[in-house]
């Protein structure tokens, strides 16, 4: 508010008066133009003058006389000079009521609406502030999960690596799996052969052996049948056929011991079959030992590739969470710089319309 001097105040209140006299009505611009003040200044000085008209302005008959008017005639014209005056008083007692009651009635909306914009203004400016948080927080975890991916990432590579290596491992021992069985194919059929054969060559030595004991005793037969008819020979030859019969049964007995021989050689063999077949036995325990064992690898890699791949799916969830996460606080924040936006844009149109009503206000003044 201006304070207006004492001595411009009354220089105001002067011209007015005059010109409200003279049937001009005091304007803002007519006044600053020939008092030479300010508008603001005169402004303020009319609006006093304008409070203080009622009770200054009285119009008398003398005020009021004019010359060369009969006395009826200008007693009847004063009637009607204080009539309208007092209708003109009154009118603008009623407008500047108005006026007055508008302009608070504005100023009292234009607070509000301020003072709601600024609340709406401090929650936006809260709202973002607690959205930068959030997206720092959430920029916070994207970097934690990045960092997990990342140690995710060498700890599949590690896997990786070690499956390689257990594949190659299974590769190895299945090569050496296939070379003793190839090495125990090789000696079964060996082992086989060979019994074979001993049992042929026994079979045959044990015909023979048979074969000559039944010449041998047919032979025999056939000496005893001569016996009877040819005592007298017999008798002559006796000792040469006991020696000759005594040789026989030597070499029956060298054939018995052979033949024994032979039997204990095949036990031998069969004792050696045993042993090859505990071998066999033993080999076939590894083989099924180094199945066991690649089973368990092969279910060990299984249980890898599985982990491998809830790590995968992990990672692609996680990585899915951070993006939607990240393009929902981009969502908000560009919201929220919008409703900053429709909000400035708000005050900017509030603050044009105080201007607007602020010079509709001078107006009125002017016009009043």
């Amino acid at each position: 508010m201006l304070n207006v001097s004492e001595r411009d105040l009354n220089r105001i209140f002067s011209t007015a008066d005059t010109q409200l006299m003279t049937g001009v009505m005091p304007r803002t611009d007519a006044l600053a133009a020939q008092l030479d003040l300010s508008p603001d200044a005169v402004e303020e000085g009319l609006e006093q003058w304008w409070q203080a008209l009622p009770g200054r302005i009285h119009i008398t008959s003398k005020q009021a006389a004019l010359p060369d008017i009969p006395d009826s005639l200008a007693q009847s014209f004063m009637r009607i000079w204080q009539q309208a005056v007092q209708e003109a008083q009154s009118s603008v007692n009623f407008y500047r009521q108005q006026h007055d009651v508008g302009e608070e009635e504005s100023r009292r909306i234009n607070e509000e609406a301020l003072r709601q914009s600024q609340g709406v203004y401090q929650e936006l400016e809260s709202r973002y502030r607690e959205q930068t948080a959030k997206l720092d927080e959430a920029k916070q975890q994207a970097k934690s999960l990045e960092a997990e991916i990342a140690v995710l990432k060498n700890n599949l590579s590690s896997e990786t690596n070690e499956r390689k290596r257990e594949e190659q491992l299974r590769s190895n021992l299945e090569h050496d799996l296939n070379q003793l069985r190839k090495q125990f194919d090789d000696f079964r059929r060996t082992a086989e052969q060979r019994l074979k054969d001993e049992q042929r060559r026994s079979i045959d030595a044990a015909a023979k052996a048979d074969v000559e004991v039944r010449h041998y005793r047919s032979m025999l037969d056939k000496v005893r049948d001569e016996a009877g008819r040819k005592e007298a020979a017999l008798t002559r030859d006796l000792h040469d056929l006991q020696a000759q019969l005594a040789r026989r049964d030597v070499k029956l007995d060298t054939q018995a011991n052979q033949i024994k021989g032979l039997e204990e050689e095949i036990t031998a063999m069969k004792q050696d079959v045993g042993v090859q077949h505990r071998d066999l036995t033993k080999i076939n325990s590894n083989l099924l030992s180094e199945r066991n064992k690649n089973k368990r690898l092969e279910d060990k890699m299984k249980e890898l590739n599985e982990e491998i791949q809830r790590l995968n799916q992990r990672a692609m969830t996680a990585s899915a969470d951070s993006t939607r996460r990240e393009n929902a606080l981009r969502t908000q924040l560009k919201e929220s710089e919008e409703a900053m936006l429709k909000l400035q844009a708000r005050n900017n149109a509030l603050e044009k319309r105080l201007v607007t009503q602020d010079e509709e206000i001078r107006r009125l003044s002017a016009r009043l």
